[in-house]
């Protein structure tokens, strides 16, 4: 491939749904690296096409779910709290380990000459965000009344009424400021390995005033993180997989359609027009308007299973700056 005909670098932000599988975690495990192979089976379709510089980040929500559940199910045999810092390394191990494992596997089995390498990835945020101030991000098993009240005064935990379902804790969910491995990345990349990370919207730190980072108690949006990312790697393309194939206006209603072309001043009236919702699709647009205003040449929301297509440009919403 001559360098005139290169393909553009690309960030694939895949969804925690996207090797999640329902049930125990133990009896499905096998499960799960079978699910990640179909994800990974895209990716190799793109090295294949001629994609060469390659990140992947991926959502931690079901993982971190169960990694909160279990905690609930053994507090007998060990009274201890892991905090949310932690349980977010915890996952991005996890995760990043299957999908290196699988995608690793797939390369060699069909004799494509790439390997991936999974980075456990810190990201900055600012302790006066106003999101530690009003925590919304809902995590975790859900509680009676009286579990709730005590959990708060043992654990100093926000806790809020579910939909008649119990009480969930809430924490804040801050902007991403800075990837603290940013230059492993770029590495990573260099060394032509496909760069797994920022799972889960990255580890949340803060940067004392010695410089030292310290975890805190949070959960930053992964689609907000990946544009960060892909900003400060340099990447032409920022690819966000969800169970849909593109962005709609009036999603949901009789006349709701489809968004395949738009231009990013468009995606941010429709934003502001509120029609996109807050816990589904607007962070998804933010981030992709976020990354075009930074410098990226092209965004697309599009369907988990459409990976090659929406890169091409045949399907998905394709978001120009």
């Amino acid at each position: 491939m001559t360098p005139e005909s290169k393909r553009p670098s690309t960030l694939i932000a895949f969804g925690g749904n996207a090797l999640n599988v329902p049930g125990k975690v133990m009896e499905r495990q096998k499960e799960e690296f079978l699910v990640a192979r179909q994800s990974m089976e895209a990716v190799a379709e793109l090295i294949g096409a001629g994609f060469d510089r390659i990140v992947i980040t991926h959502g931690n929500g079901p993982q971190v779910g169960q990694i909160a559940l279990q905690q609930e199910l053994t507090k007998h045999e060990f009274p201890r709290q892991i905090t949310l810092d932690v349980c977010v390394a915890d996952s991005q191990g996890r995760i990043g380990y299957i999908l290196q494992n699988v995608f690793d596997n797939v390369c060699s089995g069909q004799g494509i000459n790439k390997r991936a390498f999974s980075i456990i990835t810190q990201v900055v945020v600012d302790p006066e965000d106003p999101a530690f101030r009003n925590p919304t991000k809902p995590i975790g098993v859900f509680y009676n009344a009286e579990e709730a009240e005590r959990l708060a005064g043992e654990r100093g935990w926000m806790l809020k009424e579910d939909a008649g379902r119990g009480f969930r804790r809430v924490v804040a969910s801050p902007a991403p400021l800075e990837i603290v491995e940013q230059k492993i990345f770029h590495e990573i990349l260099d060394l032509g390995f496909v760069a797994i990370g920022a799972g889960g919207g990255g580890i949340p730190v803060v940067r004392l005033a010695s410089g030292e980072l310290e975890g805190v108690e949070a959960v930053i949006d992964k689609d907000r993180t990946s544009a960060l990312l892909a900003a400060e790697v340099g990447i032409d393309i920022l690819v966000i997989l969800t169970s849909v194939e593109f962005a709609f206006l009036n999603y949901n209603q009789p006349d709701q359609r489809p968004i395949q072309n738009a231009t990013r001043r468009q995606m941010e009236e429709w934003l502001r027009a509120g029609h996109f919702h807050e816990g589904s699709m607007q962070p998804k647009i933010e981030a992709a308007v976020d990354f075009l205003k930074q410098g990226g040449k092209r965004a697309v929301i599009a369907s988990l299973f459409d990976l090659l297509p929406a890169i091409e440009g045949k399907t998905g919403t394709q978001i120009t700056p």
